[in-house]
Formats: structure tokens, C-alpha cells, sequence
């Protein structure tokens, strides 16, 4: 597995580093500094299978660099980290093709579990900036039907083990998933939804029988 991590913080490399390496038996990682540093290493290399992008270091334009580094390379997982917290920057980077948006506050495990996930083929949304503002919560609940018919079957087993009312810790045990997975596919179950709680959630499917 090559992955190609960006950021321009050299110490924050070096911890993240260890964990990359435990994501497979073979791994080479290049480490780039900025994004002129890393079209570098895309001319001068084979394409990474990973590619993880600091979202502040010189070069970055936001998600329009995610969204340039994803057309350039279409197969490869762009995974955005980010030192902040924001909600809106998250759902631009989702929307340019990032395949997750990791903050820089995540434990090693917690990053490692959701880099994981990415490389499963799904996404990575931080539970910490799931719930909306309340005007676009009710702005979603007004624009129709929730979107049911994209739920993944892990989403739907999940929402079934969410109306017996059991926490994240039992139903990672459940499925056999960790406790970072399960938060990630909730988020993405709220998403799809449109709604921006567990119990909306429930309520979403119940009302219409699905569950």
C-alpha cells in the first residue's frame, strides 16, 4: 500500500506515521509538505492508494484542492486532516470528493479506525460536528422524504440494534466493529436521513415500517 500524507507540520507526521504503517504488512509512505510538494511527488511516482491532506499547509485553497487532488486521481481515497473544527469546511471537503475529514484532535486509534473505514470504501464523518444548526435541520425536514432507499445493509442492522436502545459500545460488539466505525456509519445513516439524532433516526424508519 503507498500512501502519500501532506502536511506541513514535520512532528505531526512523524507521530501519525506508526499508525499508517499499521494499516497493512506493506507500507510506503511519502511525506509532503505542501501541495506543490505533493503534485511533486504525483509527477515524479506512481499514484498513492492513500492520499491524506493537511487542509492549512501552504498551497491548500480549501476544498477546491481536495477537489483538484481528487480529479487527478479519481480511485485514490482523499482523506482531509484538519486542525479545525468546522462543520461547513467538512461538508465542502465531503462534497469536493473527500472521502473523510479527520480532525487533528482524533487519538492515533481513533484516526487509524477511521483511515480504516475510508479504505473499506466508506466514509468518515466525525460525530463531533454531526448535529446541524436548527434552522437547517428544519430547512431538511421540509425539502421531503428521507433519502431511506441509500442506507447501506450495515446501516440498516445498525438502526436495528438503535431501536432496542443499545449505546455504540454494544452495538460495535454486536456487529464486530469498533466503537469509531459505528459513530462513522451514524453519521452517515443522519445524513442520508436528513435528520440529526438517534431517535429521528428510529422514528424515521419506524413511521413508515422499514425497520
Amino acid at each position: 500500500m503507498r500512501i502519500l500524507l501532506a502536511d506541513d507540520h514535520v512532528m505531526f507526521r512523524e507521530g501519525l506515521r506508526p499508525f499508517l504503517q499499521s494499516l497493512s504488512p506493506e507500507v510506503t509512505i511519502t511525506e509532503a509538505g505542501s501541495l506543490p510538494e505533493v503534485v511533486d511527488c504525483l509527477d515524479g511516482g506512481e499514484a498513492p492508494d492513500l492520499l491524506l491532506l493537511d487542509m492549512k499547509m501552504p498551497g491548500m485553497v480549501g476544498p477546491a484542492s481536495v477537489g483538484a487532488m481528487k480529479a487527478r486521481l479519481p480511485a485514490c481515497p482523499v482523506v482531509v486532516l484538519s486542525g479545525l473544527v468546522d462543520r461547513d469546511l467538512m461538508v465542502d471537503s465531503i462534497n469536493a470528493g473527500a472521502s473523510g475529514y479527520i480532525p487533528k484532535k482524533l487519538s492515533g486509534a481513533a484516526m487509524l479506525s477511521a483511515l480504516r473505514l475510508v479504505l473499506a470504501g466508506e466514509k468518515f464523518l466525525p460525530v463531533m460536528m454531526l448535529e446541524a444548526p436548527p434552522g437547517e435541520a428544519a430547512g431538511r425536514a421540509a425539502a421531503g422524504p428521507a433519502r431511506r432507499d441509500q442506507l447501506t445493509r450495515r446501516e440498516r442492522d445498525i438502526l436495528m440494534l438503535l431501536k432496542e436502545g443499545l449505546p455504540n459500545k454494544i452495538i460495535a460488539n454486536r456487529l464486530a466493529l469498533s466503537e469509531v466505525t459505528v459513530k462513522s456509519h451514524l453519521c452517515s445513516i443522519f445524513r442520508k436521513l436528513g435528520v440529526s439524532n438517534r431517535v429521528q433516526a428510529i422514528r424515521s424508519f419506524t413511521g413508515d415500517g422499514m425497520l
